[in-house]
């Protein structure tokens, strides 16, 4: 995530409106440095920069955010969750916040706080309660059904992804994934298809290799 800075109304950031151009350039600076550290994989120094910003800063909401995702690509999920939970704080409705702790949630098979947390990012996103008929962003949707899909429940997960497909036709890997849940559930016909799909989208993608050694045998398997 990248910084607007002015010294008059840094937009979007969480930072204090200032006449101080000096500090304001110099805030504006250490948050530029650390999301670059960040891009570059180096998530320590990113750490260190967003933490000296919030120093100074404590409402800064975007701040939270992106140590959140630097903590969260070092598998720090307490960490993580704290900051995440902090921009819940600064910012009830965001979006990516609730996504951020979804994902960690995910990742540490706390299958009910993810769907909690998950469903609050299709909220916000626009897709009401439950992300249902394909409301909110296709990634909220998406989010949603792979931990219905880890938890098993595999009807519910089949709807979700075939709500984010409809969100995002272009998703290579909620097609994917569809074709995963579809073969749970024994469709191979929506199995079959879903699997094509994810190839014409995603032709060398990370699943592709598997997808083509499958692809043959399940498509001998499709009713004609």
């Amino acid at each position: 995530m990248s910084f607007t800075l002015t010294p008059a109304a840094p937009a979007g950031t969480g930072l204090p409106a200032t006449t101080d151009k000096q500090a304001a350039a110099a805030l504006s600076a250490m948050a530029a440095q650390a999301v670059d550290h960040m891009k570059a994989g180096r998530n320590d120094e990113a750490i260190a920069g967003f933490n000296d910003v919030v120093a100074k800063v404590p409402t800064c909401a975007d701040c939270y955010y992106n140590l959140g995702v630097a903590y969260t690509n070092k598998k720090d999920y307490v960490q993580a969750e704290a900051a995440y939970k902090k921009v819940v704080e600064l910012k009830p409705d965001s979006v990516d916040a609730f996504t951020g702790l979804a994902n960690i949630y995910n990742a540490q098979k706390k299958f009910e706080l993810a769907a909690e947390a998950s469903a609050n990012a299709s909220k916000y996103a626009g897709g009401g309660a439950a992300g249902a008929a394909g409301g909110g962003s296709a990634e909220s949707i998406y989010n949603q059904a792979v931990i219905l899909f880890n938890s098993q429940k595999f009807p519910e997960a089949k709807a979700q992804f075939e709500a984010a497909t409809k969100a995002d036709p272009n998703m290579a890997m909620a097609h994917y994934q569809l074709g995963m849940t579809a073969l749970n559930l024994g469709d191979f016909n929506l199995a079959v298809s879903s699997l094509e799909t994810y190839l014409k989208l995603d032709p060398d993608g990370p699943k592709a290799a598997e997808v083509k050694a499958s692809l043959p045998a399940l498509q001998s398997m499709v009713k004609k």
